[in-house]
């Protein structure tokens, strides 16, 4: 679903994006074991018009993300 419609709220406000893999692990571990990771190519994101908004130190928010700025974490 991901690959093709993107990031979306899912019935939040925005969708939340953590600023680095641990911060994204330790939340993902909340709902999985062994949460996958995505990686949001911000910077090309944003220069598209993406619009991203500070959140708190941990945690940008956006409207939704493409897909095309989506890859999958290969793992550390």
């Amino acid at each position: 679903m991901i690959r093709v419609q993107g990031l979306r709220p899912m019935g939040r406000q925005f969708v939340h994006l953590s600023v680095d893999r641990d911060t994204a692990r330790a939340v993902g571990k909340r709902k999985a074991p062994n949460p996958v990771i995505l990686v949001v190519e911000a910077q090309v994101a944003a220069e598209a018009g993406v619009a991203f908004y500070a959140g708190n130190e941990k945690v940008w928010l956006a409207d939704e993300v493409s897909p095309a700025f989506i890859t999958w974490d290969a793992g550390d």
